[in-house]
């Protein structure tokens, strides 16, 4: 197929396990498909800021410096607390994409005066097709200053300027819909009815689009169940010395559901996970922490340095290395949607709660999986159940492995689809 096509949402440079792991599966998978096509890409900073008039510079490293928690990740300690001061003085800056619908006429017509998104529409003029990754974005987040999170607001401005501007076949795929956010539905009632394709990775995410008049959305499962491992695999020294593979352990991760840039839980997050770390270790001593924050977030560092437990975050394990580590643990815990995809590709059985959406909640559905699922906010009423369960799971899990085999064959063969709908263009 010789297309040019526009992959907007590509994710690798993103700090995330799973932004990372998703999007390179995805990519691999298209490039793989199409060799005849040409693709250029819109990465994770255009999605947080104005794009240069010729791009941004090509990344080489995995961390994107985008939001507070990515930029004190590369800074030294000492610098930290001055940066968090004047990260809470500053001004909202200016809007590059519109947050309601009524605005995206004048933004549209700024764009042809060339006053925004000029390096956008240079890529769209070029494209003969935009496909969007629209992953995790389109989940719940509205900021202090009533807006719709800015990454989701700028991908579904492109696909209504793909669609009904540049008149090019557009697709949204690969993503979890759950915005709880007004702005955002009348947005997406007025431009996903429109889109070519409407791939959702979850089923929960089609009723609640069905109740905003949207009836073109299709369950195609994540992408990330494609995934292939290398087989051939031993742990590094910096593995070895944060977890000892001689003996099992449990994974304990944690949640964008716990903190992320528009909110965060009113519990202790050190005193919780202290007590969900003491139940665990009822059942194996050897207790592994799976850091979704990388680091930056100072009170799970603190739950790691109080509690003496193993800790697995990007600067000392890739996602692949993480597929492998999943795979020798007895459990894994978490609010993690990509994270728990490794897991029960790793054929680990997960137990889970709440997250930025119902993503966490919908893979339950996916496995009809028959234990109990916990919300985020009542973590702390509801510890003792929380390690019942996961006795429960373990007890269970010769079970459970067997029911993800067959769910893994079935979702990893309907992954495809993400790859083939582009056919038919």
């Amino acid at each position: 197929m010789k297309k040019n096509i526009l992959f907007v949402g590509d994710l690798r440079a993103a700090n995330n396990y799973g932004a990372i792991a998703t999007t390179e599966t995805l990519i691999n998978m298209l490039t793989d498909e199409y060799q005849e096509a040409t693709f250029k890409f819109i990465d994770y900073r255009s999605l947080y800021g104005p794009t240069p008039i010729n791009g941004f510079p090509k990344s080489t490293k995995s961390i994107v410096a985008s939001t507070k928690e990515k930029i004190i990740s590369l800074l030294p300690k000492p610098l930290i607390k001055t940066y968090i001061k004047l990260f809470k003085k500053a001004k909202p800056s200016v809007d590059f994409v519109p947050y309601k619908l009524s605005q995206f006429e004048s933004y549209y017509q700024n764009m042809k005066n060339g006053t925004c998104l000029q390096y956008e529409k240079r890529l769209l003029e070029w494209a003969d097709i935009v496909y969007i990754n629209g992953e995790g974005n389109i989940v719940n987040g509205t900021d202090k200053y009533g807006k719709y999170r800015i990454g989701a607001r700028y991908i579904l401005f492109m696909a209504w300027l793909g669609r009904v501007k540049f008149n090019l076949p557009t697709l949204i795929v690969n993503h979890t819909v759950d915005p709880n956010n007004y702005n955002a539905f009348e947005i997406i009632e007025a431009v996903y009815p429109k889109l070519d394709k409407v791939f959702v990775r979850e089923t929960l995410s089609i009723p609640l689009l069905e109740k905003h008049n949207v009836k073109n959305a299709e369950f195609v499962a994540d992408a990330l169940f494609s995934f292939k491992s290398d087989e051939n695999w031993e742990p590094s020294n910096t593995l070895r010395n944060q977890i000892d593979f001689s003996k099992p352990f449990i994974c304990l991760g944690d949640s964008s559901g716990i903190k992320n840039a528009y909110s965060q839980v009113k519990w202790d997050v050190c005193a919780v996970y202290s007590d969900i770390i003491a139940g665990l270790r009822t059942i194996v001593d050897q207790i592994v922490f799976i850091d979704g924050y990388n680091g930056c977030n100072e009170n799970i560092n603190r739950v790691i340095k109080q509690n003496k437990i193993g800790h697995i975050y990007l600067n000392n394990c890739s996602y692949k290395e993480l597929y492998q580590v999943l795979k020798r643990a007895k459990l894994f815990v978490s609010g993690r949607w990509h994270a728990s995809i490794l897991s029960i590709l790793a054929n680990t059985p997960i137990l889970c709660w709440g997250a930025d959406s119902h993503k966490t909640r919908s893979l339950y559905t996916l496995l009809d999986y028959k234990y109990r699922f916990f919300e985020v906010a009542s973590l702390p009423a509801n510890i003792p159940e929380l390690i019942d369960e996961a006795k429960r799971i373990t007890n269970d899990a010769q079970q459970i492995k067997e029911i993800m085999t067959v769910k893994v064959n079935e979702y990893s063969t309907l992954t495809r689809k993400n790859i083939t709908v582009l056919k038919d263009f």
